[in-house]
């Protein structure tokens, strides 16, 4: 059994345009992002954590996972965690989202 590790997760706003997915990113850090500190023992529980976090928050994202104690990655940390997008709507679906609202 893997051994349990402390995460750090973000969800950044992220939606589609076309082929590629759009994500935003403050980079003067005024905009709080949500948040989540996770413990997992392994990857395929990491993923499915940051999952049900990143399906609870409902908006279109991208999320970033990063080990908490600055520690090494653990195996199959960049593999599992590269490409975690989730709720993605199309540019279209949000401006007409917005609009209604």
């Amino acid at each position: 059994m893997a051994k349990s590790r402390d995460y750090k997760v973000k969800l950044y706003p992220a939606h589609k345009d076309g082929g590629f997915v759009v994500t935003k990113y403050d980079l003067f850090g005024n905009t709080p992002y949500p948040e989540q500190d996770i413990t997992a023992a392994g990857m395929e529980d990491l993923v499915d954590q940051i999952r049900h976090f990143a399906m609870e928050h409902g908006d279109g994202c991208s999320a970033s996972a990063r080990v908490a104690d600055g520690g090494r990655k653990p195996p199959g940390f960049k593999s599992a965690t590269d490409s975690l997008y989730f709720n993605l709507k199309t540019k279209e679906e949000l401006e007409a989202q917005e609009e209604a609202a």
